[in-house]
């Protein structure tokens, strides 16, 4: 079970502190972009780019639980793939729960954290888009 509980810290910390880094670098950028179309859609893209990274984070993280510490199964699919393993990540990242894959033993202490950072993140990057817009609009960009 600390195995299990090490690696939900690492995801939940190592996603948030890239997210937090990540968004910095993408504001020093756009508030210093002459226009506010073009940066936006940059910011967009990164931010997309970014939450993609963070799905690779947990997808790592299952496959390492799964594969090389042995800390539970996924009841309902063999993970063939690294493919398998993102989708996953990203299904229980973004809070869906499609729950064709029930994850058992330690490896649902990770999974339940999943969609808990996965939110946060998620409306991290909207509120941090909201506060980009308004400020545009304030300047008239």
């Amino acid at each position: 079970m600390l195995t299990a509980i090490a690696l939900t810290f690492v995801a939940v910390i190592g996603s948030s502190s890239l997210h937090y880094e990540a968004i910095q670098r993408l504001d020093r950028l756009a508030r210093r972009s002459a226009g506010a179309y073009p940066a936006l859609l940059f910011v967009i893209c990164g931010l997309v780019g970014l939450h993609l990274l963070e799905i690779g984070i947990y997808a790592a993280i299952f496959h390492l639980a799964d594969r090389t510490l042995a800390l539970g199964d996924f009841d309902g699919k063999a993970f063939p793939s690294n493919m398998d393993y993102f989708y996953y990540a990203a299904e229980a990242y973004a809070s869906l729960g499609y729950n064709n894959v029930i994850p058992i033993g330690e490896m649902r202490l990770v999974t339940s954290i999943a969609p808990l950072n996965g939110l946060l993140l998620l409306t991290w990057s909207g509120s941090f888009l909201f506060s980009l817009v308004e400020d545009w609009r304030g300047k008239g960009k």
